[in-house]
């Protein structure tokens, strides 16, 4: 499959089509149809997809787009809030939350400043950044189409619990899979999370 309009002229561009082919990177619109079912979905659904250079440097969103949404709530505009810089209310800050680990503290001259990862909203772990990095890419080129493709998010339950977010505010369905030993608190949420339980959590 050619992903633009310039012509294979050598290996290069050949191994180039092939990679993409087997990660999925592709770079321009593979399928209009399964796009333009986004897109309608989106639509009526009010859903609006940050870019990635919104999400590395939220200064530029507009505060009103999480205004009144709760920071765990099923809601697309949480989406806006899918990066470092919250606060513990999922308020937005200028620098990411983070305390610094003095001499006192660790032993050593040189501090050591840690983040905290608990920022981010509906599941307070990074994982949803990291699930909506797969996905809005897949949408937006027509690999993925909501309203016939499932989302399928196999981890040892964040990342998993990142995409079954992910994939519920953007109207899609998706499927977490997995180890049947991690915490019950993993299975409770993603009961409450999932439209089909039964079938969606594997």
């Amino acid at each position: 499959m050619t992903h633009d309009s310039t012509p294979d002229t050598g290996t290069d561009a050949h191994m180039r089509d092939a990679l993409i082919n087997q990660f999925g990177l592709a770079d321009t619109v593979v399928d209009s149809d399964s796009l333009a079912n986004s897109v309608a979905r989106f639509r009526e659904q009010g859903i609006v997809l940050p870019t990635f250079a919104e999400l590395a440097d939220p200064s530029g969103i507009d505060p009103a787009r999480t205004a009144g949404v709760g920071k765990n709530d099923a809601d697309a505009r949480n989406l806006f809030r899918v990066h470092w810089y919250n606060d513990i209310n999922g308020d937005r800050v200028q620098v990411p939350d983070y305390v610094v680990l003095t001499k006192e503290l660790t032993g050593i001259e040189s501090p050591i400043i840690v983040a905290f990862g608990d920022r981010f909203p509906m599941i307070t772990a990074h994982k949803v950044l990291a699930a909506y990095s797969c996905l809005a890419p897949r949408v937006v080129t027509g690999q993925f189409d909501p309203t016939r493709h499932r989302a399928i998010w196999p981890s040892t339950g964040n990342y998993a619990r990142g995409g079954i977010a992910i994939s519920r505010i953007m109207a899609s369905r998706g499927v977490a899979i997995l180890p049947a030993g991690m915490s019950q608190e993993r299975f409770d949420w993603l009961d409450e999370w999932c439209a089909n339980p039964a079938e969606d959590v594997i």
